[in-house]
């Protein structure tokens, strides 16, 4: 499921991508999307359907599901939509995601947006909290316990 939602969330056409590189290789990546293209629509997940099954099968179902339960989360105002960040494993704790973060906020700042994001991973809700993002709501989606996370326009 992490493979199918890169692929789509760094498909697409409104994706900010922000990438960070040690010694010529890739190590982390961040994306954002504004709103309001920030949840795919019923045509760009029909248009997706056939990538998603090759890299996740059978839990495509369940993939739809999280979607779909992520997204009645999503505020209904401008903002930007942090999602994913990855860090490869070698290169976690060693201040990836803070540089990645840290990045695209500023340039975030600049523009007096908010950003929203959403976390399954309780280490990170410490990261996002230091750069003043707050827990604005939480559902357990299939067993997992995920947190929305909303900073306000610096």
């Amino acid at each position: 499921m992490e493979q199918g939602t890169r692929i789509i969330k760094l498909g697409s056409p409104f994706s900010h991508v922000l990438g960070a590189e040690r010694k010529g290789r890739l190590v982390g990546v961040l994306n954002a999307t504004e709103w309001p293209h920030c949840q795919m629509t019923t045509g760009e997940k029909l248009k997706m359907a056939p990538v998603m099954i090759r890299t996740i099968g059978f839990n495509l179902p369940r993939a739809f599901k999280v979607m779909s339960s992520r997204a009645k989360h999503e505020p209904r105002e401008p903002h930007w939509h942090i999602g994913p960040v990855a860090v490869h494993p070698e290169e976690q704790r060693h201040g990836v995601g803070t540089a990645l973060l840290g990045a695209f906020l500023d340039e975030v700042d600049q523009q007096r947006a908010p950003v929203f994001l959403q976390t399954d991973v309780d280490r990170n809700v410490v990261l996002y909290e230091r750069f003043g993002f707050k827990v604005v709501s939480q559902e357990e989606i299939l067993g997992v316990n995920t947190r929305f996370m909303w900073r306000e326009a610096r």
